[in-house]
This record gives C-alpha cells, structure tokens and sequence, in this order.
C-alpha cells in the first residue's frame, strides 16, 4: 500500500479553501440578494485565528496550533477544517482514539472533504482496525471513484483484515479500470498464495509474460512461485522454458540449482553447481548471492565443507583473480575453522589492483586479532590506512596492535590522529559507528592511563560515557582506574556500583567494588565484595584479585589467611617483589 499523508502545502491550500467556504458562505441580509454573502467581524476573526493556527502547525508548534484551533471551535462548533487539523495533530502525536473521533465529527459536518475520510481510515489501520479502515475506504471511493490509490488502499486494508477474496476483487476492479500492470500483479500475488490458488497466480504473472515476452524476469518469477510451494517438477519445467530460449541465464540456472538442492536430488544439484560457478558468462555477483547460504551452513554441517570449497574454487577459476571470488574462498575457509589459510586468502584479496572493499580489509583486521598475530595487524593496518585514509576500523585495530605489543604512545597517537581525520572530514562519507568509537574512547582510555596521562585517560572515558552511560565495562575500567589514583572516590564508588548492577557475577566488577571500598577504609564491606568475587571460579587464576583478597583480610585483622592468599597471587604470577615483601613481613608495607 502506498501509506499516504498529504502534503503540508497541498493541506495548506485545501485547508484556508474549505475555511474560506465555511467562514464566508453563511448568513445571507434578508435585505439583500441572495447571491450576496455578509461577512461578520467574527467570520473575519475566526479566519485570522485559523491561519495563525495553521502557521503554527508549519513551523511544528503543535500546541499553540491546538490552542488556535480550539479557538476557532469555541466561535464556531461547525468548524470542519479546525476539527480535521486537530485530527491531524492528534494522528501526528500518536493519539489514533482523539484522531478518529475528531475526524468523524469533520465528516460529519462536511462529508464531501476526501482528506477528512483519508486520516480517519489511516488512523484506523494505526490502531490495527483494518476492517474498520477498509469501510472507511469503501466508503471514500464512492464519493472520489476515479482515486486509484484509493482502491489501492481498500485493497491493502482488506488484506491485513485477512479477508483476501475481497483485496483481489478490488484489484479485480483496478484491472479492469486501468489494464494490467506490474504493481498491481505484484499485490495480488501473495493473496493468492495465502488462498491456496498457486495455479491463479501463476495465471496472473502469465499476462506480464504475453504483455513482455522478452522479459525473462516474469518467467523466473512464475518459477519462483511453484519451488516456494514445493512443486519442484513444474519449477524445473518453467525454468527449462527459459534455458531454451536463453542459456545462459543466470538467474533461470541458479534457480534451477537451488530447487534441484530443496528437491533432494542431489547429483543433478552437484552437475548444476559445476555448471553454473564455471560458467564465465554468468555474472559473479549472481554466483555470490547464491554462493552465501551456502557458507553459512557450513558452520553447522561439518560435511559440506569439502564441498562449499570446491564451489568457491570454481568461481575462482570462472573469475581469476576477481577480489569476490578470491573473498569468498576466504570466507568458506574462515568458517571452516581454517583461520590461518584464511588469513593467507585475505592478504592476496587485498592485494589485487585497484579498490578494494573495505569489508575486506575489516575481515583481515578481525582474522589478525583472533589469530593474536599482531605484527600482521600492524602491517595489514598501515596497508589499509594509506588505501582508506577515512576508514576508522584501520586506526582503531592498528591500535590495538601498538597496545598489545605495548607501544602504547603510538597507539594513542593513532587513536588522536583518527579522532582529527574523523573532525575534519566533512562528506562524513566513512562516519563512525557510536559503538566503534566507544571502542575507540575506551581504548585510547587504556593507553593514555598506562602513559600517565591521567587528564586524557579521564576524558577519554567521560566521552565515552556519554555513547553510552549504562556500559557497564566502561564504568568498571573507569572507576578502577580512579581507585588506583586514589581520586574521586566517591564517584568511583558510584559507577562501579551501577556496574555491578547493570552485570551479575562479574569478578572483575566485584574486584574494583571491593577496592574501591578498601580505599575508603571500609573493609568490613570490601570483605564482603571480595569474598563474591572469588567464590567464581576464575577469581583463583588471576593474580591481581588474589593479591587484593590479601590485603583486605589484612585489613580485617586475619593475617595468616592474607599471607596465604599473597602466596597464591605469587603463584599466579602476580608482582614478585611486592608479594614477597608483604608474605617475609607479614603486613603491607
């Protein structure tokens, strides 16, 4: 349905007509000629106020246009128009209960106004009365019988009512008034399928077919009809009509192999794969479409892996040296679990001459991080930098690479210079995804933190923040990081509560709440979030919640049970010399 609203110029001219109408066609002097209208102080007032309402509409002051509005009804009750523009606030805000009540009482007094019945039946479809909607468009087609869209409409009402016999004999109607069209075939489609009447509606698409013969597009669609309802053998004819005329018709071939795949017939799907992904006449971005259900099922269906490779191998010796064909090998090894040759496909996609997507490039980037091969990143990253200068997702994993290899004030400078392209960049042609950036801020939070740069560290995240206030590893990180400085604690305390809140049985949350309670000399509540923390189970291989569980028994007074939980931070790895100054003494320095 072509879900209309009426365009606020064409509503202006409409509006001041019927209020024109209304204001100046009433009371006629007795003392003068019939054809003679007198027009009153008040109907010049009340036409004043109902333009300063409309006025007000336009420049989206709905409440001062409902008070004009109002006005208008208060000098005179009969006011069509006023009611009909309160209608279409009301429908504006949402209101559909005020909308149709204030359209039915536009109708009422002015029952010729089409625009009036248009919001009321709209209004209606809103509030899922589509039954009621459709009466309402019956009813408006009897006063405007040459509207098509209207017929459209009633057509769109009665299917949502599911009274599908109905929305066809409608579009019966707009046949016979304005011959066979596309559109209107379209429409019909669906109804006759949910009435069960495959044959009907492949006997409608047929007139598209004698009306466009060389539109082979019409004869796939009549083949896609019948393999949707699983009457494979008369898809397979419709689209052997096609192959006879037309060979190479990528569409007909690939549909063919897709109802051979759902029919079961294996061997005639295997020769149609070989056929079609060899073909070097059908475009490879058809081969593509078809190719990716294919991939996805391979993560599930370990079986046919073997044979989703050797589809990909076929594209790519249909399409040498094509970056698709060469990407969608990488694909299938990527869900293979074959990261590594994967990895190896997406360099020599990236390498091909000339522009190469930046999905690509991302893909590299995000196989480096999970393989943890950080010189590749770092390599791969600069490549795409220089290729895409305005590509974020190049700064932020060249980023990540500089931290891991703990070159952390390269890492920040990447991030800043990303920051200062993504400021000065005015198409906004590459903008940054909120969640990117968040990436971003937390990251450059990280790295500033470990430079020292406490001003931009704090920054970064107070940015951050501001993405997304409810992060709950935004507010963590945040107030860890103000607890080890021993600053703000207060606040600290805050976020890493709504942390904890926001995030059930997180040990590293539980940790900083803990600290962050320690610091401020609470030890008996910092016991009590401590002792959460490492009753899970990977609280006991992590060297820095053992090494704060210590200092906080400490704290409580049980020093044997500290000294034993150092010991274990010890083991774990946790800072040699600290640890065993605190366990030699017996206390903390």
């Amino acid at each position: 349905m072509k879900y209309k609203i009426i365009t606020q110029h064409l509503l202006v001219f409409a509006l001041v007509l019927s209020a024109n109408d209304a204001l100046f066609a009433k009371k006629k002097d007795k003392n003068k000629s019939a054809a003679t209208p007198v027009v009153t102080r008040k109907d010049i007032e009340e036409q004043s106020i109902f333009i300063s309402g409309v006025q007000a509409y336009l420049l989206g002051n709905s409440q001062e246009a409902i008070t004009r509005f109002n006005e208008v009804l208060k000098l005179d009750p009969k006011n069509d128009a006023a009611l009909y523009e309160l209608a279409r606030i009301a429908f504006e805000s949402g209101n559909m209960d005020k909308s149709i009540e204030l359209s039915q009482k536009a109708i009422k007094l002015n029952p010729n106004n089409e625009f009036y019945y248009q919001y009321l039946a709209e209004a209606k479809g809103e509030k899922k009365d589509y039954d009621g909607a459709s009466k309402v468009y019956e009813t408006l087609l009897k006063l405007k019988p040459k509207e098509y869209d209207y017929y459209y409409d009633w057509a769109y009402m009665l299917s949502k009512a599911n009274k599908y016999k109905e929305a066809l004999a409608v579009y019966d109607v707009i046949e016979k008034k304005t011959g066979i069209q596309e559109e209107l075939v379209f429409q019909k489609q669906p109804l006759y399928i949910k009435l069960g009447r495959v044959e009907d509606c492949v006997k409608d698409i047929e007139k598209l077919v004698k009306l466009y013969p060389d539109e082979t597009r019409y004869m796939n669609l009549i083949g896609e009809v019948y393999q949707a309802n699983k009457m494979y053998d008369k898809a397979i004819q419709t689209y052997q009509q096609i192959l006879s005329t037309y060979p190479n018709n990528a569409e007909a071939l690939l549909s063919m192999t897709e109802t051979y795949r759902k029919k079961g017939d294996k061997k005639t799907h295997d020769e149609y794969i070989t056929k079609v992904f060899s073909n070097k006449n059908i475009d490879i971005d058809a081969k593509i479409m078809t190719f990716i259900p294919y991939i996805e099922k391979i993560q599930k269906d370990t079986s046919m892996r073997s044979e989703v490779l050797k589809m990909a191998d076929l594209i790519e010796a249909a399409h040498p040296g094509d970056v698709k064909a060469i990407t969608a090998k990488a694909d299938v090894l990527y869900n293979s679990g074959r990261k590594k040759e994967a990895q190896t496909q997406y360099i020599r996609a990236v390498n091909v001459p000339g522009d190469i997507p930046s999905t690509v490039w991302i893909q590299l980037y995000v196989l480096d991080a999970e393989l943890e091969d950080y010189d590749s990143m770092l390599k791969h990253t600069q490549l795409g930098i220089e290729k895409l200068p305005k590509n974020p997702f190049g700064y932020f994993y060249n980023a990540i690479a500089q931290q891991q290899k703990k070159n952390n004030q390269a890492a920040a400078d990447i991030l800043m210079k990303s920051f200062s392209i993504s400021k000065e960049d005015t198409d906004k042609s590459t903008p940054y995804a909120p969640q990117l950036k968040l990436q971003m801020l937390i990251t450059l939070g990280d790295v500033s933190y470990e430079l020292k740069n406490y001003a931009r560290s704090d920054s970064s995240y107070e940015a951050a923040l501001e993405i997304d206030p409810n992060n709950a590893t935004v507010l963590n990180n945040y107030a860890f990081y103000l607890s080890e400085r021993n600053e703000k604690l207060e606040k600290a305390e805050r976020m890493s509560k709504k942390s904890n809140l926001l995030v059930d049985n997180n040990s590293a949350f539980l940790d900083t709440y803990a600290w962050i309670m320690y610091k401020l000399k609470d030890y008996k509540e910092a016991l009590e979030w401590i002792e959460q923390a490492m009753a899970l189970p990977e609280s006991k291989e992590r060297p820095e919640l053992l090494s704060h569980y210590g200092d906080i028994l400490y704290k409580n007074g049980e020093i044997e049970k500290a000294v034993e939980q150092w010991q274990n931070a010890l083991q774990k790895g946790g800072d040699k010399a600290t640890l065993e100054s605190k366990i030699k003494n017996k206390k903390i320095n």
